[in-house]
């Protein structure tokens, strides 16, 4: 009996309503199933993500960050949605030195996605999640902002080399600050290059004579020639060894190193040890 009375109930009222009120009841049924067809294609899990702090905004375009940019940032931290659930955490946070006020600085993350099967991507707050894309996160105390370089892989491993670097020409002052034991290190203070040999000489070429007929070395006692060896923090990638800030380890590459007190500038790696 109660059946039926339902029944009648629903009868009457479809009845009642004309086509614009079945319209807009279609639409809505529509809207729904889609809705849900979507959220059934769309499952979220976390994924580890890898940025490179960007000043993308106009006022800073095409300069590093500067050293107050995520400073207040650390492992731990974390992001909630305007719901207060948890969307991502920080891992690690590393912020080198770069020169001046600027620095290099990369975080790791934990993100909570979905994957959107019809397109093979990751959505983070409805929009793709890509290797190049640009993406910003909140945190209490910072807003984090930067370049998606790496997407769900492990953490990069890292490993130490030794190599040999040269320059000539170099005044004395700047020369004699260089000593053996001195120290690079991120904000962390892991150590990512030591100085474990100098040789500081007179600086000197070998310039033609025709007094001579030949090639005869030169003194300028103006200027010094430096070799270093030092121990560096790299890591792999594309078959081969960078620098944390990404200089290419290969005999001939320019690196510049910076220290507490001196940078190294345009030196040149003549030899890898190990």
């Amino acid at each position: 009996m109660k059946r039926l009375l339902k029944t009648k109930f629903f009868v009457t009222i479809i009845h009642k309503l004309n086509l614009f009120d079945l319209l807009i009841l279609t639409a809505i049924i529509v809207v729904l199933g889609f809705l849900m067809y979507n959220r059934l294609q769309r499952k979220s899990h976390w994924i580890n993500v890898r940025i490179s702090v960007e000043n993308v905004d106009w006022w800073y375009q095409g300069t590093p960050p500067y050293y107050w940019y995520a400073s207040n940032l650390k492992a731990g931290d974390i992001s909630y949605d305007s719901f207060g659930k948890k969307v991502a955490e920080v891992i690690r946070v590393e912020n080198y030195d770069f020169g001046g006020p600027h620095r290099n600085i990369y975080v790791d993350l934990k993100v909570k996605v979905v994957f959107d099967k019809k397109r093979q991507q990751y959505l983070y707050e409805f929009k793709p999640l890509v290797v190049g894309s640009i993406t910003n996160f909140y945190f209490s105390a910072e807003q984090l902002r930067g370049l998606v370089i790496r997407l769900n892989e492990e953490e990069i491993p890292y490993i130490s080399k030794t190599i040999t670097i040269q320059k000539k020409l170099v005044i004395p002052e700047m020369a004699d600050k260089i000593k053996v034991g001195d120290k690079s290190s991120d904000t962390n203070h892991n150590v990512v290059a030591e100085i474990i040999d100098v040789e500081n000489s007179i600086s000197s070429t070998y310039e033609f004579s025709d007094i001579r007929g030949g090639n005869i070395k030169t003194y300028d006692p103006d200027y010094r020639d430096v070799k270093i060896t030092m121990r560096i923090k790299t890591f792999r990638d594309l078959d081969r060894n960078f620098y944390v800030n990404q200089a290419v380890i290969k005999v001939g590459s320019i690196i510049w190193l910076h220290f507490p007190d001196y940078p190294l500038e345009d030196f040149e790696i003549i030899e890898i040890l190990d």
